[in-house]
């Protein structure tokens, strides 16, 4: 939120009362000093425009179209009250008027336009819901301005649209869905989550982007009952087995069939996968629908760099 602070007397103490309250509350701050008469004529309509940047003006940093609020807190002359009134409601903002003598200097026949808090704790209570409310409408604003822009580049907002740029490594794309506040756990219609998706195409940035939006790790996916760990292992994908692993994904999930990622990649033979695994402490001796398990299959198909790996980073201490 941006608060105008309307004030007769600049920095002074009614600035003072109220700065540490908004502050408080995380507010941005712009103070507009309403001139004595004999500076400015008395034309606030003047001052506003070249406070808001409303004219021609050289000051070209001003804050025009970010205020949220607009906040009188001293004594403020009827003819300006008009003004305020006036700009209140052609723009729509909302004007508060807060503390006794601010209250007591503005007529009654304002009451329609301006909303009167009297103490800290009703300034503190209307801000917070003020806070809340913008807050929501931030978030409303953001999903709406990603779900436009996918539709400008001509994709569809579903979420198969969406699993369709998981696998095609649409970052950009990815990026907008989840803005406009697409699951990361979303699934295509074969029901594989984007997660997997990402591990079995190889799209490492898709994959790191999920895990960063906060994607359940262990999701399994409908087809093969694999995680994203497995999914990287079955297709080769090192760079993805070690983001998983860094991420804290569970080693020792089973696929529809029984087998680990371990189990998997001694399958393959990948020794470069099988140390990953068992450094980071997959279990060996996890058996699969066939009552083998990973360290069993490596000894069945006698590769002695593989075993050698078992021995180093899970020795056997009990006779299988």
């Amino acid at each position: 939120m941006k608060i105008l602070l309307i004030t007769t007397n600049g920095e002074g103490e009614d600035i003072n009362r109220v700065r540490p309250l908004l502050e408080k509350m995380n507010a941005e701050i712009e103070i507009f000093p309403v001139m004595p008469q004999d500076e400015t004529g008395g034309d606030i309509r003047k001052q506003f425009a070249g406070f808001l940047n409303l004219a021609d003006s050289e000051e070209k940093e001003q804050v025009t179209g970010t205020i949220t609020h607009m906040l009188i807190v001293s004594p403020i002359a009827q003819r300006y009250l008009d003004f305020i009134a006036g700009f209140s409601y052609g723009s729509r903002l909302p004007v508060l008027v807060y503390g006794e003598d601010a209250i007591a200097g503005t007529p009654v026949e304002f009451a329609s336009f301006f909303r009167f808090l009297k103490t800290e704790n009703s300034l503190n209570e209307y801000f917070e819901a003020e806070s809340e409310a913008f807050e929501k409408w931030k978030a409303a604003s953001i999903i709406l301005q990603a779900r436009d822009a996918l539709l400008q580049m001509g994709i569809p907002v579903t979420g198969e649209s969406l699993a369709f740029c998981a696998g095609e490594s649409g970052v950009r794309e990815v990026s907008l869905f989840l803005a406009a506040g697409f699951s990361p756990e979303t699934r295509n219609k074969a029901g594989v989550p984007l997660l997997n998706i990402a591990a079995r195409k190889g799209n490492q940035e898709i994959l790191r982007l999920l895990i960063q939006a906060g994607v359940q790790l262990n999701i399994q996916a409908d087809d093969r009952g694999t995680s994203a760990l497995i999914d990287s292992v079955m297709s080769k994908q090192h760079g993805i087995l070690d983001d998983l692993i860094k991420a804290g994904t569970d080693l020792n999930i089973k696929s529809k069939s029984g087998q680990t990622a371990l189990v998997v990649a001694v399958g393959a033979g990948d020794e470069k996968m099988v140390e990953a695994l068992l450094k980071a402490g997959a279990d060996a001796d996890i058996i699969d629908n066939l009552g083998v398990s990973a360290r069993k299959y490596a000894n069945l198909f006698r590769n002695t760099s593989i075993t050698a790996l078992f021995d180093t980073y899970a020795p056997q201490t009990v006779q299988q």
